[in-house]
């Protein structure tokens, strides 16, 4: 290793995130019987969900590694014909390696613990609940500052108040750009 490498530096990034989750979603989804089904089981929620959080990132030095930590909170601003879904409170911590110029490959842990739900077409004994996942990973760069990834969600642990439906695995994918 030469000098030069030797001194490389490490880069850090960090931040915050700050945003609104819009009420997108159905909330009019009924079964075979035309029964509308109960708000917890809606696809969406009704509601404008406050969110905010904070990452930190730090590139390796001497490799093509990285790791990350973010938190981010997310808390609904009212209800929707009285129902309000529970705050959650979710933690990333991750590593990537550059495994070449193009390819990245990703492990997560990633925590989730989200309280119950509140009002009067709630059932908050059926809500809430803590959960934790290993989620590996990949990602693809397909132009300069922009990635498609994937990542299957496995859980190491599950914890629901109630009777909950949960998934033995998930798989997640997107694209993201830096500008």
């Amino acid at each position: 290793m030469s000098a030069e490498e030797e001194d490389k530096p490490a880069f850090s990034f960090y931040g915050v995130n700050f945003g609104l989750k819009l009420p997108t979603g159905e909330r009019e989804v009924r079964n075979a019987e035309g029964d509308r089904a109960e708000r917890t089981l809606q696809p969406g929620t009704g509601t404008t969900d406050a969110l905010l959080g904070a990452f930190y990132s730090r590139l390796l030095p001497n490799s093509d590694a990285s790791w990350f930590v973010q938190v981010l909170w997310q808390k609904p601003l009212g209800d929707k014909e009285d129902y309000k879904p529970g705050p959650r409170l979710s933690l990333d911590a991750g590593y990537r390696y550059e495994a070449t110029d193009r390819i990245g490959l990703m492990i997560q842990l990633n925590a989730l613990y989200q309280k119950r739900d509140r009002g009067q077409q709630a059932e908050p004994e059926d809500t809430g609940g803590k959960f934790l996942f290993v989620s590996p990973g990949v990602g693809f760069a397909i132009a300069k500052g922009t990635q498609i990834y994937g990542f299957i969600q496995l859980p190491l642990y599950q914890y629901v108040n109630g009777v909950q439906l949960t998934a033995d695995w998930s798989v997640v994918a997107g694209i993201s750009s830096r500008f």
